[in-house]
């Protein structure tokens, strides 16, 4: 998320998170919680809904948030990582041992 939309957000705003504790990186929603102005950028924390147990507060790196509505046009390293995963075959093909 670039500088001017991460200072932008303000409380009950929805965005997506990319999960740093998956491998995966996956993109999970999340609703802003707190933001506290500082020089540069804010310091924002982020409520992400748990499928087990309470939800939890993280504080991610800007670059790991996008707005709910995804820009088609940004660009971000995780989301490219994810879309190169995705693309990658799932079995590796079987080998051919020659024998003597």
């Amino acid at each position: 998320m670039i500088r001017l939309e991460w200072n932008a957000l303000r409380v009950g705003h929805h965005v997506l998170v990319h999960d740093e504790t998956d491998p995966g990186l996956p993109l999970v929603p999340g609703r802003v919680a707190m933001v506290q102005a500082a020089p540069g950028s804010n310091d924002v924390a982020i409520r992400i809904p748990s499928t087990r147990g309470p939800s939890k507060v993280v504080h991610p790196p800007r670059l790991a948030v996008h707005l709910e509505d995804l820009d088609p046009e940004a660009r971000c390293w995780r989301c490219e990582a994810r879309h190169e995963e995705a693309l990658r075959p799932r079995h590796k093909p079987p080998t051919t041992s020659v024998t003597k």
